[in-house]
């Protein structure tokens, strides 16, 4: 477990101990105590939960190699966390404090977390989903190669040595003044929304294999246009969206949730020097 000691997880290890999500009670079976530190029970739930709150490199770990590490460290935690309590460390003004502040986020967590769990379903995600669809159907793109030239007479001639046979990336590369020249002047795929309206509405137009005969003009100057090729935009599939999507939505409605709750209580922020007068803000 050296590897998971260099990567800090022991911090993490300890401090998920006292955070996240509550676990949920179960049979003695299928939860069983896996310790016992002066009578305080610590059951498998406790490594389970805090097992998923590890970064992932870390869950791919099977349990029978994490066991030991984190069953350790929370058993030298409590020990640690009992012998300051028999010093009378528990009732320090300041470590009160803090640990009011620690319960605090743990019931904040566990409030959110049941309060979310029937409002972000498969059901209500797949609306969402079907929505965004609605909203942003597919669209044509295209994918296009330009050289972009100073005036119109620089652009006719390079158009003139197309004709010739002259291949459209090496004039690209020799001729063209924007930052695509380097690459052969290819722009990748965009929809016509991406490209200034004079351009998006000439590279449109063009058939694949094609370029402008007669060039265009926009504010960056005269452009000399070919499609490689055109499609119609993907849209994602749900499997690929449903993560972001739920994130999404535990926001949106944690957000909500909160903006009752401050709407229902007295909330008071003074700033970093305190109340006014000198006060410090309790």
């Amino acid at each position: 477990m050296k590897i998971l000691a260099r990567t800090g997880l022991l911090a993490v290890i300890i401090a998920a101990a006292f955070a996240g999500p509550l676990a949920r009670a179960q049979d003695g079976a299928k939860n069983p105590v896996v310790a016992v530190v002066d009578g305080s029970k610590i059951t498998l739930s406790d490594i389970e939960r805090i097992r998923g709150q590890l970064p992932p490199q870390a869950q791919a770990y099977p349990m029978s190699m994490l066991f030991d590490f984190v069953i350790g460290n929370i058993v030298n935690t409590r020990l640690v966390a009992n012998e300051a309590r028999r010093t009378g460390l528990a009732e320090d003004a300041e470590i009160k404090r803090r640990l009011a502040g620690i319960e605090a986020q743990v019931l904040e967590q566990e409030y959110m977390s049941r309060q979310l769990a029937g409002q972000v379903t498969d059901a209500k995600l797949k609306a969402r989903f079907q929505a965004f669809l609605n909203e942003n159907p597919s669209r044509d793109e295209v994918h296009a190669r330009h050289i972009l030239v100073k005036t119109e007479a620089e652009a006719k001639a390079v158009v003139e040595r197309l004709r010739a046979g002259e291949k459209f990336e090496k004039l690209a590369r020799q001729l063209s003044t924007g930052p695509s020249g380097k690459n052969g002047g290819d722009l990748g795929y965009f929809t016509a929304d991406r490209m200034v309206p004079p351009f998006s509405a000439a590279a449109f137009e063009i058939r694949p294999g094609n370029y402008t005969e007669k060039p265009v003009k926009t504010r960056f100057g005269w452009h000399v246009i070919k499609v490689e090729d055109r499609r119609a935009t993907k849209a994602p599939s749900f499997e690929a969206s449903k993560a972001r999507m739920r994130e999404e939505m535990r926001k949106t409605l944690s957000d909500e949730i909160i903006a009752g709750l401050r709407k229902k209580a007295q909330v008071e922020i003074f700033g970093p020097q305190g109340r006014p007068g000198g006060k410090k803000a309790k």
